[in-house]
């Protein structure tokens, strides 16, 4: 029992063409059994990133506090023409937006900004050469039901036929990632036919015999096929998660791993053949020898690989138990088929190795590091080093189109999109802020300003779309000075009417007086007297009617201003405060103005109750001739009061109109005028449509629209996220409005969250490979020290070759190696790598018997020209 590999090669010699049989057969009858990998790919594709991420979390809260269904999936449909649009144009976009909201299937909400003039700005480019509707589609963006709705909006543009001169272009986040997944499974046919194809060059220069370097590819093939059919069985079932990502990646490790090991076995064949032994002892030795090392290297990557399903992203989760399924397979198909393979070529002679001179070569390289190990240690240490060193400056790259093909229909929705609008036009983050009370009111909006202005101050934002701003921009009748443009011109009319009323005071005046006289003069004059007193009285009572009329102008000019006088009030340390000061000091002569107009009031009634009383007192002449003179010297005293008052009334009025009217011309188109929205322009039918978009039905919630100015597919994106988080709460520190829950969701915090992930996903990766590494590695060889001097290569190794690639891509090329590059590098050299240490590690054990220095060079000559 203890020669157990022995036993395994000598069965599958005597039994090899059953075992090739039963390996044919499984993997076709797995393959008839099961859909193909692709389909169930197609059909079962789960989300990018976990349904738990913050931005995949604020995307569905949002979308449930407007009474949506949640997702993620965000297009644009950019429309673009090289000279101003035309009614046709305008035609087609109306009949897409209508085929689009049509669709419940897939399309979730149609953001149809162009059609509402307060937000049509936001629609259309300056140019009026391009517009663009946001689209919300269903599935979580990676996921099948994702695809599927963006192939139903570019059907549905291309079913409507553009006019001619008209282009149209589906791009956006969820379009970018549909692209980058398609050119992926485009190009993973042609990767893989390519890498087998190279694989088979390289067998047939080694070997130069196509029997030879045919049986690797048989059992790698045949390992393949069998672990695609488990994977799809499992996939459809839903108990593996799979994706383009996992099958491209299974395929590279499969191939990668199966040929190592097959070439391992035939290697070592031909040595012990080339040393005089048997063919039939010689399979058993090379089997004896390198089963070991292929068992030990198929379980550290497959459990390696298996601890991906820990994984965050979607991307290395799907990869983790499919890659491992594989690897497995290719281990069994290593240790069963690989020698049933071999031992058929042997009985027809067609394995017999080539007369081959690099085990002379190596065995050189073996006797200088035997001799020399410190001056060749330190030297490898330091080449290796000198080129891990661009690791230093390594920047990682999330620009998910720059991974996608120029000629993805996204990436020329993008350049349309620049040629016309401002950076990121089509990529902003949305906000969404949730209250405990209706926002749809002048606090509200006030409120939702305030912060709209705190994030305007966060480096790199160049625009926020808010309720307050429905285009981007506070709207001109939304600002205190223009509200004190619309009362200045009503007091200066109020100030017109009153001119010429107190003309008439004048008038009184005077008839009073001539009235004096006449009762002076009653006995000679009595007619005139009762004349004039009727003159009198009639004025009195037109009078007091202008002056009940001022009265109410007043009144009614003054309450436009009881929400100014809130503000004044709510504002602490007004003095301090530019625009509250300004305010104060309008309303304090208005409050003035109310107080001398009722004073005027109350002179005309006492003037026409004097007056009354004389036409009274004219009745009884003898007998009231000392009333009535009480009641002229009362009226004329009225008179002259109300005249010193209008002296003082009309310079008042005047001047504070003249106030409002500079006050709005100064503080015109300015940052520094404060925000007011009166409650009447909410009920604007034009203004009230914006805020359909931008405020949830029952008021509770409001969408802020950020855009950047820097790279919003990295890391300017993913700063900014949190920064504008961090602003949000600065801006509810006071006011009415403290947020119940603040969600960030679009490009910039998605790539925020993925960096978090990608970091974290890669540690779990190395770490639990290197762990592996050194517990098989230190079992086999029953020697820590070994161990550690395994994972120290895998580790110096890996970085190497990462420093090497910053060097070509980033320095040379100017392009960020893409987020995935470094993770899939240590995947790809603990499934090819780790087993080269492994079998060189064990085949200087097993020959150190003769000492460690001949241990050492004949290692290198018998394993060198395999690796």
């Amino acid at each position: 029992m203890h020669d157990r590999p022995g036993l395994i090669s000598r069965f599958t010699g005597r039994y090899a063409a059953l075992i090739v049989g039963l390996w044919v057969l499984a993997a076709g009858a797995a393959n008839l059994a099961v859909p193909q990998l692709e389909r169930v790919v197609d059909s079962h594709a789960r989300s990018f990133m976990p349904a738990d991420a913050p931005s995949a979390v604020a995307a569905s809260r949002a979308a449930r506090l407007f009474d949506q269904t949640p997702s993620n999936n965000f297009v644009y449909v950019v429309l673009e023409r090289d000279r101003q649009l035309t009614p046709r144009d305008r035609q087609f976009y109306d009949a897409l937006t209508t085929t689009l909201r049509s669709d419940r299937r897939h399309v979730y909400a149609v953001t149809d900004l162009w059609s509402q003039p307060a937000t049509a700005a936001g629609a259309q480019s300056s140019d009026g050469r391009a517009v663009s509707v946001m689209v919300r589609l269903a599935g979580m963006l990676g996921t099948a039901q994702a695809r599927d709705s963006v192939s139903a909006v570019r059907t549905a543009v291309q079913k409507l036929s553009p006019p001619a001169g008209l282009e149209v272009h589906v791009t956006g986040p969820g379009a970018t990632i549909v692209d980058e997944f398609s050119a992926i499974d485009r190009q993973m046919l042609a990767i893989t036919a390519a890498t087998i194809g190279l694989i088979l060059l390289l067998l047939l220069m080694v070997y130069r015999s196509p029997i030879a370097a045919a049986i690797p590819l048989i059992s790698v093939g045949l390992a393949l096929a069998l672990a695609r059919a488990v994977v799809a069985a499992l996939g459809q079932s839903n108990v593996v998660e799979v994706s383009l990502f996992s099958v491209a990646l299974m395929a590279a490790m499969t191939l990668g791993a199966g040929t190592d090991y097959a070439v391992f076995l035939v290697g070592r064949y031909h040595e012990a053949r080339r040393g005089g032994i048997a063919p039939t002892q010689a399979l058993t030795q090379a089997y004896r020898s390198i089963a070991p090392v292929v068992i030990g290297s198929g379980l550290t990557v497959s459990v390696a690989l298996a601890c991906l399903v820990f994984a965050q992203v979607g991307s290395f989760r799907s990869a983790g138990l499919p890659c491992a399924i594989g690897i497995l397979a290719t281990m069994v198909a290593a240790l069963t088929l690989t020698p049933a393979l071999m031992s058929l070529a042997i009985r027809r002679g067609y394995l017999e190795p080539r007369p081959s001179t690099t085990a002379r070569r190596w065995r050189r390289v073996g006797t200088a590091v035997a001799r020399w190990p410190g001056p060749i240690l330190t030297t490898a240490a330091g080449l290796t080093l000198l080129i891990a060193l661009p690791l230093a400056g390594m920047r990682i790259g999330f620009n998910e189109p720059a991974a996608t093909p120029s000629s993805a229909d996204s990436n020329r929705g993008y350049l349309s999109a620049d040629r016309h609008f401002a950076a990121n036009a089509l990529l902003p983050d949305v906000i969404a802020i949730q209250a405990d009370h209706d926002l749809r009111n002048p606090a509200g909006l006030i409120a939702i300003e305030r912060i709209t202005r705190q994030i305007m101050t966060v480096p790199g934002v160049r625009a926020v779309q808010s309720a307050s701003r429905p285009d981007g921009k506070v709207p001109e009748q939304a600002t205190v000075s223009y509200q004190a443009g619309v009362l200045g011109r009503q007091f200066d009319e109020t100030v017109d009417s009153l001119t010429q009323r107190l003309k008439r005071v004048s008038q009184l005046d005077a008839a009073l007086a001539q009235t004096q006289l006449a009762v002076d003069g009653l006995g000679n004059g009595l007619r005139g007297g009762s004349a004039g007193l009727a003159d009198v009285s009639g004025a009195a009572e037109d009078m007091r009617a202008g002056m009940d009329g001022l009265q109410r102008n007043v009144t009614t000019v003054s309450s436009y201003l009881d929400p100014l006088r809130d503000f004044v009030g709510r504002t602490p340390d007004c003095a301090s405060n530019l625009i509250c000061s300004t305010v104060d000091r309008v309303l304090q002569p208005v409050d003035s103005l109310v107080q001398t107009s009722s004073r005027v009031e109350a002179g005309t009634a006492k003037l026409t109750s004097g007056s009354n009383m004389a036409a009274t007192a004219m009745a009884g002449l003898p007998q009231s001739v000392a009333s009535m003179k009480d009641a002229l010297a009362q009226a004329r005293s009225a008179t002259h009061e109300l005249l010193s008052l209008s002296d003082t009334l009309g310079p008042q009025m005047r001047q504070l109109t003249d106030y409002l009217s500079e006050m709005a011309t100064q503080f015109q188109g300015s940052a520094a005028a404060d925000f007011y929205m009166p409650q009447r322009a909410l009920t604007d039918p034009r203004y009230a449509a914006a805020l359909g978009h931008l405020i949830s039905e029952n008021g509770r919630a409001a969408y802020l629209l950020v855009y950047g100015d820097g790279s919003e597919w990295g890391g300017d994106g993913a700063k900014r996220a949190d920064l504008v988080r961090t602003a949000i709460k600065e801006a509810t520190k006071e006011g009415t409005l403290t947020p119940v829950e603040v969600d960030l969701a679009g490009v910039g915090p998605v790539t925020a969250d993925l960096q978090r992930f990608v970091a974290g996903d890669t540690k779990l990766l190395v770490g639990a490979a290197l762990v592996l590494i050194f517990l098989i590695v230190t079992a086999m060889l029953r020697s820590p020290v070994a161990g550690l001097v395994v994972v120290g290569t895998v580790v110096t190794s890996y970085a190497s070759a990462v420093g090497a690639s910053v060097l070509i891509w980033q320095h040379l090329l100017h392009h960020d190696l893409h987020w995935a590059v470094a993770p899939i590098a240590f995947i790809a050299l603990i499934a090819v790598g780790a087993d080269y240490n492994l079998l060189l590690a064990l085949r200087i054990k097993q020959e150190a018997s003769a000492g460690l220095k001949t241990g050492i060079i004949r290692a290198f000559g018998g394993t060198g020209g395999v690796a």
